[in-house]
């Protein structure tokens, strides 16, 4: 009897691992590429980073960055427009999970991040305000209020650009230079008062830590040589595959770039000052 209960464990063991590493095959049953290349994507966690304690972080910088989509690097968060193969933009992922309630956005302060219940955005002054199409509905279950938009209503294509602030910081107990991205905010380049004349509309900060788990489960492609070539969103964020353009830095008045630099000329040279102050920083590190 022993020996048929460890015959059926050995068996469940090899059961079991068969489907761990079972993959999905390149063509599915009707001949078409299947969707998700590099397998199910459910269960994908984020790239995990350790938080340092407060002891440890010694010297920290929080930098604000502006990404431009019209930047051929950050074309991966703006396309596609539409969605396609199991792919969405970034926009169209914050804009559903936001929509949905699985992950909440907060007011758009140009002046601080305020995180806190009393600052949670109002998703349908948004849908009003950027003239979106939405009927509402009631759960039968929870009776809460659903916010119903077709996916060819979600207008993608007036957000061009993404508001990120993310902190720089020397953590001494494992003796690295990290950077870690805290919130992103979409912003929107649109004419609101049929001016004739696009301009940048903020919208809400969404917190980026909430963000990432469904980063991790949504594929982006990367490049238009190799439609094999997928990573997460979150690979891409964390691997900083995007370029942005530093708006502002933490300083004593709270002012951005643009409000004391009187020239474009100006700006670019706060701009190099910053970044080769985190550079310096790194490489004094390592001076003896």
């Amino acid at each position: 009897m022993k020996k048929y209960r460890v015959l059926f464990i050995l068996a469940a063991i090899f059961c079991l691992a068969g489907n761990m590493f079972a993959q999905k095959d390149f063509f599915d049953n009707q001949g078409q590429v299947t969707p998700g290349l590099s397998g199910d994507t459910e269960d994908v966690l984020p790239i995990q980073i350790q938080n340092p304690r407060t002891d440890d972080v010694f010297w920290d910088k929080v930098i604000y960055l502006q990404i431009d989509l019209r930047e051929r690097i950050n074309y991966p968060l703006y396309y596609p427009e539409k969605a396609i193969d199991g792919r969405v933009s970034l926009f169209t992922l914050i804009f559903n999970l936001v929509k949905d309630g699985k992950v909440p956005a907060y007011e758009f302060d140009p002046e601080t991040e305020v995180f806190t219940p009393e600052k949670k955005a109002d998703f349908e002054k948004f849908l009003t305000t950027f003239r979106v199409y939405y009927y509402v509905e009631q759960d039968p279950i929870t009776n809460e209020t659903l916010f119903i938009v077709e996916e060819g209503d979600i207008p993608n294509r007036e957000c061009l650009k993404y508001f990120i602030k993310e902190v720089w910081y020397f953590d001494k107990n494992t003796s690295t230079f990290n950077a870690k991205i805290v919130a992103i905010s979409p912003v929107m380049v649109t004419d609101l008062d049929n001016t004739g004349q696009l301009e940048n509309v903020f919208t809400f900060w969404v917190p980026f830590d909430l963000l990432r788990p469904y980063l991790a489960q949504t594929e982006v492609l990367i490049t238009n040589r190799n439609s094999g070539d997928l990573m997460s969103f979150d690979d891409l964020f964390m691997k900083r595959r995007f370029s942005g353009n530093i708006y502002k830095e933490a300083n004593e008045q709270n002012r951005m770039l643009l409000e004391y630099s009187d020239t474009p000329a100006e700006v670019h040279r706060e701009q190099a000052r910053i970044k080769n102050e985190l550079v310096n920083f790194e490489n004094d590190l390592w001076e003896y």
